[in-house]
């Protein structure tokens, strides 16, 4: 597979895409050294993306993109949201597929500007309703599938590699490794999720969220991960205001999402230290050290957000309000058994993890390798 194709290649890869279209300009964008990118104008302005593969994991990644496309198309009315539209396909002289894509109106996030109001309203119900559509429309397409041990059991290991870069402070990570062991943290069911909610994903238009782009990590797995990014950068009462329009428009939103997007936040930065140190490079070594010394100084001062778990008293109310009201005869017992089972199982599961058991990962054994990558990271 050809790395680092020229721009000009690629913009006659977009004129193969779409025929009858003529692009005016074109400029490369470099923001993925796994794809080859160029946005181009038409004659009228609007605006397009052209992604081609430039490693194996490119492939995957595209190819995942052109599906999830696909899955959320149908929902976009539900969604109340503008999602990318493919414009066409065409092939390079490897054979490998390059995708031709609208590009969302609007501008393009800038977390600390915006106060609560029409940002904090209309994000919160977007991810709302994102995660209230059913995970069965991504499972039945074969993307990706994580249960809350899987995904307690990623964050463990993801600890133990910034552990091992031996710059985090140890008040970080005893903070982060007393959350892996709180059972509460992590009792929730899995969502269907954006995976990938971010500054270059979120569009807005008058401070209202008007598209989303970058689907390639649509699956099942945490709703706090698609809250993770504005609980590291919005402005405190924004991201309040966010959560209780989120749980205004969800209503089954466990009680610790805050506190999971919380520790994902705070990951992130350690994780994003190690890449660094990874990847030898000295000036973002320094940076991502800079944000490490920052969180620790929140830390020491009590300005960052507690990640314990709150109690389950609204949950134990809610299931004696049903022992008392559901009649013994009345088949909503079973389903009343069932969940108490699946719960206790999870717990069970989240508490071996948690006492350092290594169990077997719940990935769907049957994926097929162009969707199912399971070192993709959270």
């Amino acid at each position: 597979m050809t790395v680092g194709r020229p721009s000009l290649i690629l913009a006659a890869l977009a004129a193969d895409a779409a025929p009858g279209f003529t692009f005016r300009s074109y400029r490369r964008v470099e923001t993925n050294p796994d794809i080859d990118q160029l946005q181009l104008w038409d004659q009228d302005g609007a605006s397009y993306q052209l992604l081609i593969p430039a490693t194996p994991a490119g492939e995957s990644e595209v190819a995942i993109e052109l599906q999830a496309l696909k899955i959320i198309e149908p929902h976009q009315e539900v969604l109340g949201l503008d999602t990318p539209r493919l414009i066409g396909q065409s092939m390079d002289s490897d054979g490998t597929k390059a995708l031709l894509l609208s590009l969302l109106g609007g501008e393009t996030t800038d977390l600390a500007k915006y106060a609560p109001g029409l940002f904090s309203k209309s994000i919160g119900e977007v991810l709302a309703r994102i995660h209230n559509l059913s995970p069965d429309i991504i499972s039945d397409a074969g993307l990706l599938e994580y249960d809350a041990a899987s995904i307690l059991r990623h964050k463990v290991a993801e600890i133990d590699s910034i552990a091992q870069t031996g710059r985090v402070p140890a008040a970080l990570l005893s903070r982060w490794e007393a959350a892996t062991e709180d059972i509460g943290l992590f009792r929730f069911h899995p969502t269907a999720i954006h995976g990938n909610v971010s500054q270059d994903t979120v569009m807005v238009s008058a401070q209202k969220v008007n598209g989303l782009s970058g689907w390639s990590s649509l699956k099942v797995g945490d709703p706090a991960e698609d809250l993770r990014w504005l609980t590291g950068g919005a402005l405190r009462t924004t991201l309040e205001d966010t959560i209780l329009n989120y749980r205004a428009a969800r209503e089954t939103a466990d009680e610790n999402i805050s506190q999971r997007a919380q520790l994902y936040s705070e990951l992130e930065l350690g994780s994003w230290l190690a890449y660094c140190i990874q990847n030898k490079d000295e000036k973002e070594i320094s940076q991502a050290e800079d944000m490490i010394a920052e969180l620790r100084n929140q830390l020491e001062s009590g300005n960052l957000r507690s990640l314990r778990a709150s109690s389950f008293a609204g949950i134990a109310s809610l299931s004696a309000n049903q022992e008392a009201h559901v009649d013994s005869s009345s088949p909503l017992e079973d389903q009343d058994l069932e969940t108490q089972e699946l719960a206790q199982q999870q717990d069970k599961d989240i508490a071996d993890i948690a006492a350092g058991e290594v169990l077997e990962a719940d990935f769907i054994e049957d994926a097929d390798a162009e969707t199912k990558n399971e070192e993709e990271l959270f």
